[in-house]
């Protein structure tokens, strides 16, 4: 029970981080095929195991929740005082976690390239013909309730809940390609105020994350089955380019801000290591 809830810690961390991906983290502490079976399983019908699987669902997402809510307060803190050398350690992350995903996903078969550029492409055009990529708000103040809101979060909510089951891909980093990235952390870090306008607006993005996790479970699946090198293979091209959009390119570099940035990139190393050794 207390592996499932820390390891749903690791994930729900992992989740509000742009470029750090969920499903890696699954991967490297050993709950990414566990995770897809449970989904899977509680939908079948006359699955002796449904209650098993249930409360292993139950753990994960209680651990991810508190991962999220935790986590979202610190990501505030560091935007506000670090904002370059944040952005580098989220890039140590998941550059460093590439190597964990290709020895513990890619093991029966080899990289097939054409797939690998197609993902770097995804990346590189949503994020160049995305207007919303330009310019980000650290700091955005709450939208009034409507119904275009209510859709809206539901919609970042799908993409946050597609993406967490998925090896390589962040669903923080696409949040941030459309814009939505700063607004979900808010909302998340404002929840213990209680105010109305963030509990309904979580309530609509919980929606979203539950939706998107039933569709990634059965799409990945089926994805896997069919063809397992070539999906891993795009996989590997989104979180490839998920970093390489990271980088910022517009800050303002002394000698002690790129010190710190390559300390920054390290520490990612660092943790990236603890996790896999704590798997």
């Amino acid at each position: 029970m207390l592996r499932n809830i820390v390891g749903g810690i690791a994930v729900g961390i992992a989740n509000i981080i742009p470029g750090v991906s969920g499903g890696t983290m699954m991967v490297i502490l050993g709950i990414f095929q566990p995770m897809m079976d449970a989904i899977s399983g509680v939908f079948k019908p006359h699955n002796p195991r449904r209650k098993e699987q249930l409360l292993f669902l139950i753990q994960v997402l209680i651990g991810a929740a508190i991962g999220l809510i935790g986590f979202a307060k610190l990501l505030n803190i560091l935007f506000e005082r670090f904002p370059t050398q944040t952005i580098y350690w989220f890039i140590g992350l998941v550059v460093f976690s590439i190597p964990l995903f290709l020895k513990s996903e890619v093991k029966d078969g080899k990289i097939q390239p054409l797939w690998v550029v197609i993902g770097m492409a995804i990346i590189f055009g949503i994020h160049y013909l995305s207007p919303a990529s330009s310019s980000a708000d650290l700091n955005p103040t709450f939208p009034a309730l409507s119904l275009i809101h209510c859709i809206t979060m539901v919609a970042a909510g799908f993409i946050s809940g597609f993406t967490m089951l998925l090896p390589g891909v962040s669903g923080s980093m696409v949040l941030l390609i459309f814009g939505q990235y700063y607004l979900f952390k808010s909302y998340v870090a404002a929840v213990t105020t209680f105010a109305w306008d963030v509990l309904v607006s979580l309530g609509f993005i919980a929606i979203g994350v539950a939706l998107g996790i039933i569709a990634s479970a059965v799409i990945t699946n089926l994805a896997l089955k069919k063809n397992r090198l070539a999906t891993l293979s795009l996989i590997l091209g989104l979180v490839i380019a998920s970093s390489l959009v990271l980088i910022p390119f517009d800050a303002q570099y002394d000698m002690m801000t790129i010190i710190t940035s390559v300390l920054a990139i390290l520490l990612g190393y660092v943790v990236v290591a603890g996790l896999n050794k704590l798997a």
